[in-house]
């Protein structure tokens, strides 16, 4: 569900920058760091549709499209239904029968305004919901701990997608960006109207407070991984564990300067791929049994990350 939010905030405020985008800039260019950051052009390439939006939201063969977020959603939910509320229940399954039914991709074409209104508003019921009507044991603080690994992720991407334009952002491009990950109110707050590549990214990196930041999300997850093994904070007991105090570390004793020194797009790389490592690790020592992890083929191993 937090990816399902995700797109469909980007998608929402790309269509609006894109009405103030030179012509030239239009159709598949306009869309493309978009679709680079999100590693999506090998799926996008197999797509009949000219409307990139549509692949965004409604792709089938797109595994992080909206559509399809939903309804891996509905179907973990499905799964574990025992340990749901009733209200959760209530609420996927209306947005998963909404897209099932075709109303979803009806309602975009006619209105689209309501459609993003409708999805992102779900999203937040959904985190509410999940927050206070689910016991907070186990289960929720493995719910909680891939929110905020998603989050994360979805964080950094949004702002590579800066490093993929073929020019220096410009002011609407920084604005869009903070847009996407629901900032901007938040950095206003904080940098009182300073747009820069530097302070975007320094805020959507490193804040302390703002809950979709990298190191907000990092933090969270070194939390939830301790909680959940009982080990106490600052050791670790496997190598999820590890790696999540690894990069932790890693957003805790660097700066936006040392990173734009590196390169931003080379920074936020080597994180995603910490992030994606940490997921693996999480999924083979939480999810997979020992054996089945050293008996299975690299191949096999990579589908299995696919499914995850």
């Amino acid at each position: 569900m937090e990816r399902a939010e995700s797109m469909s905030r980007m998608v929402e405020v790309n269509l609006d920058t894109q009405l103030e985008a030179p012509d030239h800039f239009l159709g598949k260019k306009f869309w493309n760091p978009a679709i680079q950051a999100l590693s999506s052009i090998d799926f996008f390439k197999l797509e009949e549709t000219e409307r990139v939006e549509m692949f965004f939201l409604f792709s089938r063969q797109w595994p992080s499209s909206t559509q399809n977020c939903i309804f891996s959603a509905r179907e973990n939910a499905r799964m574990v239904r025992d340990q749901l509320s009733e209200e959760i229940w209530v609420e996927l399954n209306s947005i998963y029968h909404f897209f099932q039914s075709g109303d979803a991709e009806k309602q975009y074409l006619e209105t689209p305004r309501q459609f993003f209104k409708r999805i992102i508003r779900f999203s937040l019921v959904f985190q509410g919901l999940s927050d206070a009507t689910v016991h907070h044991d186990e289960g929720w603080r493995f719910m909680s701990l891939g929110k905020y690994l998603e989050r994360a992720d979805q964080t950094s991407r949004s702002l590579d997608a800066l490093t993929y334009k073929d020019e220096e952002p410009s002011r609407t491009d920084l604005i869009a960006t903070l847009r996407t990950c629901s900032a901007l109110s938040a950095y206003r707050k904080q940098f009182r109207g300073e747009l820069s590549l530097g302070n975007v990214a320094d805020f959507l990196l490193f804040s302390q407070d703002f809950p979709r930041s990298l190191r907000f999300a990092i933090r969270r997850i070194d939390t939830y991984l301790h909680e959940i093994s009982g080990v106490p904070s600052g050791n670790f007991s496997n190598e999820a564990e590890r790696l999540a105090g690894s990069a932790l570390a890693k957003v805790n004793f660097t700066n936006i300067n040392a990173m734009l020194e590196v390169g931003l797009h080379r920074s936020i790389d080597e994180l995603q791929c910490l992030l994606i490592e940490l997921g693996q690790r999480i999924f083979e020592s939480y999810v997979m049994l020992p054996f089945t992890t050293e008996s299975m083929s690299v191949k096999a191993a990579a589908q299995a990350q696919v499914q995850q």
